[in-house]
């Protein structure tokens, strides 16, 4: 996977502060009640955390907008130890989990790192899989979504031991929840901002498993592949220029200088121009700002949806100011379609050291071999 030339030149990396490049903006969270036990912190996700309790392990979830605020208690116990009390604000779920329903890709990727992936019985929609994905030949999966909402009686009839989501920014879920009494499982590794952060919810999933020593070891494989890759982006010696995405109805959303994608240029060594921005998630922006700004990108990373990917000539019959980009010009564009490969959206948030790999090596090594993104084609 490494080149010679960049281990030649990690061997000669001396004098950075590695520490530095993975100083995180994710504080720690702020107990609201007395606990007993041990409560466990995930090293770099903000959102949740285990307790080991006498009833059981209490898994609690805290919302994105504040996280001293509690969104939801989770009480895990195994067959006949289901506790005799529990606080009515706290979900009782038996584990380990053997039929469980997904709503999104990134549940079925982490369940599917785990090795669980057998215990999917129904997911929101068989349109939105992926070509590629794990549950792609699977003819017995149920759906529950209503065009792309949940749908109370599907549910009911599934009748599955939990559903795993994740929730939108708006989403209020408090009458399904009340409806179907099924538990209703947050998966918010989306609303993480540091990719390891992400990927680190495997230990969330692994505990309705009955399996967090897994999710320990693979997740200490993944940091530490992480931490390789992007130790030798730094000792490279270069800092490409980067751009990121493709306008959407006329709006270039470009990722945040906190976001999760602006970390991974900062890992990689790429020279992102919003890297100074201070907000998370994404920036709305106009094609002539962008261009402004980021003429000179020496590379292009952007990912499509299903169906085919764009082409040189077809960027260039879209709007012809694509062409004025430094990455256009040299064919230095890579873009991921999930259709033409690996599932991305089921894996990046499981495995942000490939993802970063492809960011490190596909602007500086002509022979490297991309998990993701490819070149694009000239027409």
């Amino acid at each position: 996977m490494f080149s010679p030339s960049f281990l030649s030149a990690a061997a000669r990396w001396t004098g950075l502060t590695f520490a530095l490049a993975f100083t995180l903006a994710c504080q720690g969270h702020k107990n609201t009640e007395p606990t007993t036990g041990n409560v466990e912190k995930p090293a770099y996700a903000c959102l949740f955390d285990t307790q080991a309790t006498p009833q059981g392990i209490l898994v609690t979830t805290y919302q994105p907008a504040d996280t001293s605020k509690i969104l939801k208690r989770y009480l895990l116990y195994r067959e006949g130890h289901q506790p005799d009390t529990i606080p009515p604000d706290v979900v009782p779920v038996r584990i380990p989990l053997e039929n469980v329903a997904v709503a999104h890709s990134t549940q079925i990727g982490l369940i599917a790192a785990l090795g669980c992936e057998q215990s999917i019985r129904s997911i929101g929609s068989r349109a939105a899989l992926e070509r590629n994905s794990v549950l792609a030949e699977r003819e017995d999966l149920g759906e529950f979504f209503n065009g792309w909402q949940f749908d109370t009686e599907k549910l009911l009839v599934l009748s599955p031991d939990a559903v795993f989501f994740s929730p939108g920014r708006t989403e209020d879920i408090t009458t399904l929840e009340k409806g179907i009494r099924i538990p209703m499982l947050y998966d918010l590794s989306p609303w993480e901002n540091h990719p390891l952060a992400r990927s680190e919810w495997l230990k969330f999933t692994a505990e309705f498993f009955d399996c967090r020593a897994q999710a320990d070891s693979l997740f200490a494989q993944i940091e530490q592949r992480y931490r390789d890759i992007c130790q030798q982006a730094q000792a490279s010696g270069t800092r490409p220029q980067v751009v990121s995405s493709l306008p959407y109805q006329g709006v270039w959303y470009m990722p945040a200088g906190e976001s999760y994608k602006a970390v991974l240029f900062r890992d990689a060594a790429l020279d992102f121009p919003w890297a100074d921005t201070p907000q998370t998630g994404s920036l709305a922006l106009d094609l002539e700002s962008v261009l402004a700004r980021a003429w000179q990108a020496d590379v292009w990373f952007f990912e499509t949806g299903m169906g085919d990917s764009p082409t040189l000539k077809s960027l260039e019959e879209q709007n012809r100011l694509y062409t004025r980009f430094k990455a256009f010009r040299n064919g230095d564009i890579f873009i991921c379609n999930s259709d033409h490969g690996a599932p991305y959206f089921e894996q990046s948030i499981v495995y942000p050291d490939r993802v970063l790999s492809d960011f490190t090596y596909l602007p500086r090594e002509k022979d490297y071999r991309p998990y993701y993104y490819q070149r694009i084609e000239r027409q």
